[in-house]
């Protein structure tokens, strides 16, 4: 593959590695999600993964993990080959994972927590003694200072982080996966967490480190490997590559296909749609201030956990500002809930539209109409012949394929639940339309369809205030960008000033 960078693992081999991944292959259906990958990761080790959404990353640590099996390719654990079904089977092999969302019990104790369903009994009771000395054994092994006794929900994120390593740890594995582990935490946290990374490799532990953010790649990792399209396209020493090198590795030399759709006419940015004035929401958004105007769209482009989401749930109504102002049309808003924004004319589609956006056992009518029941009633009554006219145009509008409006929204495709959930936003009437990542996990066509419905809902003089964590999607919609990093817009790209958008050039604002 043209510019791809690859150490010889032979010539390098300095040790049996802790793992090896060789020639990974795995589909879904006629998906060809993992194409030949090989990924080794030596004792004492921290191999940094990155690649773009899709690449494949999850795929992979989820074979390693037990999650999913993969189709053909091999598996060695410090030099043995294994095989193993499931989750269990992996961690009897060695493996052991920590994932972005933590699966601590809050309100249980940090020595429970470290121990649950492994409990040390003392007759047919759980040797609570037993679990804190255990607890304080294995902290202090790690040179961490917690104390084992205390409530997990009384920890900071940080140390409820590392108590999920540690109890991770506990096990001995030969391989510990830290899938995004700095997505929720602050600066200091992230340094007292690389200190503890750090003193897990003097031990000998091999550990992969998934992450979004290249910075903490070439700050915390001494190996690179990107994948792209389901195949390793660089795997070198951090110390042999730059920033920028990754980027390129992780978008490749192929022009997108997919080109700036630009608005009907040209926008005049005279009275904004929407302000946003020093917003401040814990420590996640940071004295943030933009404007929408009508016929916008706006991007907000940023890593996980830069807060893109957090500021769509604040101006929405699901978080409540701790500072700041909200103004629609002029007016200073006062949201106490999702149903305020959507009275004054927002409305938010979310980034889980199985948990957030549908209700999979409701008909598409239902779905599509659920916003606006009580502007059907009619006396004591609904308006069903209204109900029915307002779905079925909307449904044709946004070319759902349907059955009818009475098919169960669960069976239609993704892309067309999705379009289920625009057309459950339209029906609202919105002013500015809230997007949280609106063409995520669907096939290219239904991107395009939402794509151009996205620029339709604009021109028609509304706003639009767009989340996006695919770069070429951003490129292909925004007609203004806000980089955001840890909570604060540090630089706007707007096109009407000559700025380039391009899925290399957001990649390399948002890592830079």
């Amino acid at each position: 593959m043209a510019g791809m960078v690859k150490i010889d693992f032979e010539e390098n081999n300095t040790g049996i590695y802790a793992l090896e991944a060789i020639d990974i292959h795995k589909a879904f259906f006629k998906n060809e999600v993992l194409k030949g990958v090989t990924v080794k990761v030596k004792k004492g080790e921290v191999l940094g993964l990155v690649g773009s959404n899709g690449a494949g990353k999850s795929t992979l640590m989820k074979i390693i993990n037990g999650v999913y099996k993969a189709d053909s390719g091999i598996i060695k654990i410090n030099g043995e080959k294994v095989y193993y079904k499931d989750v269990q089977g992996a961690r009897a092999s060695g493996i052991a994972m920590v994932y972005q969302e933590f699966s601590l019990v809050p309100t249980m104790t940090v020595a429970q927590n470290l121990f649950l369903a492994e409990e040390p009994k003392k007759g047919l009771f759980i040797d609570d003694s037993t679990c804190i000395k255990k607890a304080q054994e294995a902290f202090k092994d790690f040179n961490v200072e917690i104390d084992p006794r205390t409530y997990v929900e009384d920890l900071s994120i940080g140390n409820q982080q590392i108590v999920e390593i540690v109890k991770a740890l506990i096990r001995k594995p030969a391989v510990l996966i830290l899938d995004e582990p700095t997505a929720s935490l602050t600066q200091k946290e992230i340094n007292r967490l690389f200190d503890f990374i750090k003193r897990l490799k003097q031990q000998g532990i091999a550990i992969i480190f998934v992450s979004h953010h290249l910075r903490e790649i070439t700050d915390i990792c001494d190996r690179v490997v990107v994948l792209r399209d389901g195949r390793v396209s660089l795997d070198d020493y951090v110390k042999n590559v730059e920033i920028q090198q990754i980027i390129q590795a992780m978008i490749g030399r192929k022009v997108t296909t997919y080109e700036y759709i630009p608005p009907k006419t040209n926008i005049t940015r005279k009275q904004p749609i929407l302000e946003v004035r020093g917003l401040k929401w814990r420590d996640k958004i940071n004295d943030v201030s933009f404007s929408v105007y009508p016929g916008d769209i706006v991007g907000i482009a940023g890593l996980l956990g830069s807060g893109r989401t957090e500021i769509l749930k604040n101006i929405y109504g699901l978080y409540r500002p701790e500072k700041g102002e909200i103004i629609v049309n002029g007016q200073i808003l006062k949201i106490n809930g999702p149903w305020d924004g959507i009275k004054h004319g927002l409305f938010l589609v979310p980034e889980n539209r199985r948990k957030e956006g549908i209700i999979a056992g409701q008909s598409i009518r239902h779905n599509i109409l659920l916003p606006v029941w009580r502007r059907l009633k009619k006396r004591l009554f609904i308006d069903d012949g209204k109900g029915k006219k307002i779905a079925t145009d909307l449904s044709q509008k946004l070319n759902i394929k349907m059955v009818d409006t009475e098919q169960y929204v669960e069976v239609l495709s993704g892309g067309n639940q999705q379009k289920v959930v625009f057309a459950k936003s339209l029906v609202t009437g919105p002013k500015v339309l809230l997007l949280d990542d609106p063409t995520v996990g669907i096939d290219v066509e239904a991107k395009n369809e939402i794509a151009n419905l996205i620029r339709n809902i604009a021109d028609e003089g509304n706003g639009v205030l767009l989340v996006s964590s695919e770069m070429e999607e951003m490129a292909r919609l925004a007609d203004r960008v806000l980089v955001l990093r840890q909570g604060k817009i540090i630089r706007e790209l707007s096109r009407c000033k000559g700025d380039i958008i391009t899925e290399e050039t957001l990649t390399e604002a948002i890592q830079l």
